[in-house]
């Protein structure tokens, strides 16, 4: 098998997927929610939060359980339709 046709996951895995959002209120929660839409409850040993240095923005770091590229692109629209949302990498 070549690298053009070796499939880059291999599924189910642990899937790390880093939220860039403005530090409003409530902003978690609703990020948690949508990740828990798409990947289930979320473990809290498996998120890391990070504030900027000006403490306007927060990076949250979510590993998932992910069971499909389906699934991580689902995750990745819905929260790219989040207000707050302003990267998802």
């Amino acid at each position: 098998m070549n690298d053009d046709t070796r499939p880059r996951l291999t599924f189910p895995c642990d899937y790390p997927i880093k939220v860039m959002v403005r530090a409003e209120s409530g902003v978690r929660a609703e990020v948690d929610r949508i990740v828990q839409q798409h990947a289930g409850p979320v473990n809290p040993e498996s998120v890391t939060e990070r504030s900027s240095a000006q403490n306007r923005f927060i990076g949250i770091t979510y590993v998932i359980h992910a069971t499909s590229e389906a699934q991580i692109a689902a995750l990745f629209g819905a929260l790219k339709l989040c207000p707050q949302v302003l990267l998802v990498i």
